[in-house]
This record gives C-alpha cells, sequence and structure tokens, in this order.
C-alpha cells in the first residue's frame, strides 16, 4: 500500500481511545492487506492491535466525579489567584482540566493499582459520605526526583474534572517576619472557597521539622500554621503534597496525610513501556528501545524524557545518517551524571564489547537477532563477537 507509513501512524493514534468501531476497521484493512499478500504491512497492524489491547487492560475507566458531592463554588478562568500583599506575587497557579491534559504516567503494576484505587476512592466522595465514613481528602507524593509526581497530580486532577491550584513557592516565602504564615493561610482559605484540587509542590519548603537547628523560630510558626490549615481543609476538598525530600519533613505533617505513596524510579520493565509511548509513532524497533531502557538504567522518567528528546533532534537533523546507537552514544557524552552508572560507562568502548555486555545483561537481555539489528551487521559477526569473550 502507498504511503502505508502514514496510515500506520494513523491508525496507532487512533486506537488510543479504545473505541470499538475503529478497532474493527483496522481489523478489517488488516484482513484486505492479507488477501494481497502484504505480511510486513499486516504484521504491523496486528502489533498495533495487540499494543492497543494491552493499553486498554491497565487503563481505567474515566473518573468522573459529582462536583454536588464537594463543597465550595465553581472555580471560572476570571478568578485571579491571591497574592502576597507586600510583593504582589501569586500566591498560585490555577490550571484548568480543559488546559492541560496529563496523560496517565506510567508507573510499575502495582503502584498503578494504587491508583486506580485511589481515583476511584475520590469518584465515590458521596457514597462514603453517605456511609459515614470520612473521605482520604489529603495525599502525600514522595520519592526522586523526576520520577512523575507532578505529573501524577495534574493527571489525577484532570481524571476528576477539576481545576488544579498549585502552590507558587516564590509568592508564599517572604522574609518578612510572619508573611509566609499568612500567605499559607490565605492560599488554603482560597483554596478551600471553590471545588479544586490543592497541589503543595516542594511541600519540604514550608513543612521543615521544627527543632532544625539551623533554622530560626518563624519555621515553627510556618508549620503550625500549615498543619491547621491541612486539618481545616479535611472537610472542603482534596490536597496532594509533592517533596523530594521526605527527611526533612516534620513528623506531625505525616500524620495529617491518610494516603502516602513513594514514587520509584522506574525498574526495567517500565522503562520500556515509556519509551513506546514516545516512540508510537516512530520506527524505532524493539532492539532500540531496550537498549535505551537498559542505558537509562537508574534513571528517573525525566532522564528518559530528556534521552528520547536528544535522539529526536539528531534523527530530525541526520536524516538518512541518523544512528539509534550513535545517537544514545553521543547523549552519555553530552549528559554526564554526577554518579555514572556502569552501563554508561561502558556504552562508549568497543562494538564486540559492548553486543557482549549486552548480551549478558540479565535485567535486559538482549538476543542475537537484536544485537545484529541495533550494530547493523549480521547475526554471524555477533556470534563471533560473543565467542570473544570464551576465548
Amino acid at each position: 500500500m502507498e504511503h502505508f507509513s502514514i496510515v500506520l501512524g494513523l491508525c496507532r493514534s487512533a486506537m488510543q481511545n479504545g473505541n470499538p468501531a475503529l478497532r474493527s476497521h483496522v481489523e478489517r484493512l488488516a484482513r484486505a492487506l492479507e488477501k494481497e499478500e502484504q505480511s510486513e504491512q499486516v504484521d504491523a497492524l496486528r502489533k498495533v492491535l495487540k499494543s492497543a489491547e494491552s493499553l486498554q487492560e491497565i487503563s481505567p475507566a474515566r473518573v468522573v466525579l459529582s462536583k454536588a458531592s464537594l463543597k465550595g463554588e465553581l472555580l471560572t478562568p476570571s478568578v485571579v489567584a491571591p497574592v502576597d500583599r507586600e510583593t504582589g506575587d501569586p500566591l498560585a497557579e490555577i490550571v484548568f482540566p480543559d488546559q492541560r491534559r496529563v496523560e496517565r504516567p506510567i508507573f510499575r503494576g502495582q503502584l498503578s493499582n494504587g491508583i486506580t484505587d485511589l481515583l476511584e476512592e475520590w469518584r465515590h466522595v458521596d457514597d462514603l459520605r453517605n456511609a459515614g465514613i470520612r473521605p482520604a481528602w489529603a495525599t502525600m507524593l514522595f520519592g526522586a526526583p523526576g520520577t512523575g509526581k507532578t505529573m501524577l497530580a495534574h493527571h489525577i486532577a484532570g481524571e476528576l474534572g477539576l481545576p488544579l491550584i498549585t502552590a507558587k513557592l516564590d509568592g508564599l516565602i517572604s522574609s518578612f517576619l510572619g508573611t509566609t504564615a499568612r500567605n499559607i493561610s490565605n492560599l488554603f482559605a482560597f483554596a478551600n472557597r471553590y471545588k479544586c484540587v490543592l497541589l503543595l509542590d516542594e511541600f519540604d519548603a514550608v513543612a521543615k521539622v521544627r527543632d532544625d537547628p539551623h533554622e530560626l523560630g518563624e519555621i515553627k510558626r510556618v508549620v503550625n500554621t500549615l498543619l491547621q490549615c491541612i486539618d481545616g481543609r479535611a472537610e472542603f476538598g482534596f490536597t496532594i503534597a509533592i517533596t523530594n525530600h521526605e527527611a526533612l519533613l516534620d513528623p506531625a505533617v505525616w500524620r495529617r496525610f491518610d494516603i502516602r505513596i513513594e514514587i520509584p524510579k522506574p525498574d526495567a520493565e517500565t522503562r520500556i513501556a515509556m519509551l513506546k509511548r514516545y516512540f508510537s509513532d516512530h520506527d524505532a524497533d524493539d532492539a532500540v528501545l531496550r537498549l535505551m531502557a537498559w542505558i537509562t538504567e537508574e534513571g528517573s522518567g525525566s532522564d528518559i524524557g530528556k534521552l528520547v528528546d536528544f535522539v529526536r533532534r539528531q534523527q530530525a537533523i541526520r536524516k538518512e545518517n541518523f544512528s539509534y546507537l550513535h545517537a544514545v552514544r553521543n547523549f552519555v557524552q553530552m549528559s554526564a551524571h554526577e554518579n555514572q552508572s556502569q552501563n554508561r560507562l561502558v556504552i562508549g568502548g568497543d562494538d564486540d564489547a559492548l553486543a557482549r555486555t549486552l548480551a549478558s545483561d540479565r535485567t535486559v537481555p538482549f538476543s542475537q537477532e537484536q544485537l545484529a539489528m541495533l550494530f547493523g551487521c549480521t547475526q554471524p559477526t555477533i556470534s563471533r563477537w560473543l565467542k570473544k569473550d570464551n576465548k
């Protein structure tokens, strides 16, 4: 079929929403191409159909929250966020569901199931209240930087169909005595007035341990105010706090959050799933995706995003001279880490040495066929390289 690559890209995009009618049309196209003995094109469409099945299995049902179950007024774009009285800096940023649609972050299986359960619980706030059960309004997300905590908060707000009020630290924290505590009170009063999700990003900046010898007495006033505000908000709506430094938090702060979720760095299987999403409309094969998953060992979702952006830039510039292996090697050279992983240290070596390393890796194993595709050579050549290790 002429322009099949364009048709395939359209099929991939269309299948993302799980529409049965679209699936039926893609199956019809596959059967028609099968009659024409276009085996490669049929295989490509079958992969799209299989991928759509997997996505449908892990995707939760669309969450619809009854607005009547929440207290407060509807927040509209005409409403202006509160500001610091001294500087005029806004205390928060307001994002409405139709302004930023964020895909559901990809996490390990059990964690993904837990997030689905959280959404289901928040969806049924009115059922909980009718049963005399207090909803778990407050959630703490913690873990290493770049693991998708903020993205998850935006996704949750979008799934609930609620505006997200995100606290702005540069506006909240003030050098004037007592102003930070007052700003926190004003922010919570604003959020409690409306139906919304309140996001406290970089939470440790205002929730530090109160007996820290390096802090002045002001931090005690700030944390005490924060605790009172979190307690008060439990009667009004959802609160999500995010921190990369959970060890800095005051113990009393932890007790205010019914749900506390650690967001880990992605394992190999999760990294491959992330990369498949990034390259759904590109020609990266399984060997390339495995190489990228292998080189981002111990990396975060943010690290994977940076690698993908770099590779795509190289692809756009080099065109027919582009090589995925060459691009990944360049990325490693141009994105040094403070603590370089062993994988990053060996990728710049000779092809045969790298092939032996990949073939023996237990976390992201490579077959000889995948290695041949990756290095652009034959399987006998790969076999000869691997035998060097036994001499």
